[in-house]
């Protein structure tokens, strides 16, 4: 699909388009690009070039997080999901049917793993990951991972 003449030579104009390239840009983006260029004063270009350098660099840090995530054992999962939504060490070793020093073994392991220094920054580094799935008040972690001792 390509767009109109008019807003070709628009995109061409503020250096979206280059004779190299084509990228489609939404008609409805433009505007809301120019307000942002308008606001930090920056040409369009600039911004479109900020913002996308910010989103692959967001994307690349989300695979590398990722990674990092499943080098974790199963219980260094649960310890760092139930810190990630807010529970102190001594409701995780509750949760995790654990005893706190083994909670603070498993998250100092997630920590270096991880580079970070505290659990806030856990927390700030996997901000956007959801991990309500982990917050279960009926599940009883001993029973999710040895189902045995039922």
């Amino acid at each position: 699909m390509y767009p109109p003449k008019f807003l070709e030579g628009f995109l061409k104009r503020f250096g979206y388009l280059h004779r190299q390239s084509w990228i489609d840009v939404d008609p409805d983006l433009v505007p809301l690009i120019v307000n942002i260029a308008v606001r930090e004063g920056l040409t369009p270009s600039e911004t479109v070039n900020q913002l996308l350098s910010f989103a692959l660099g967001e994307h690349h840090m989300t695979d590398e997080n990722l990674g990092l995530w499943e080098s974790l054992t199963d219980r260094e999962k649960e310890a760092a999901a139930l810190t990630c939504i807010g529970y102190t060490n001594h409701e995780i070793a509750r949760k995790m049917v654990i005893s706190p020093n083994t909670v603070k073994t498993h998250l100092r392991n997630v920590l270096q793993k991880f580079n970070v220094n505290s659990k806030a920054e856990l927390q700030v580094m996997l901000a956007n990951w959801d991990f309500h799935a982990w917050d279960k008040p009926d599940m009883d972690s001993a029973l999710h991972f040895y189902p045995d001792k039922r």
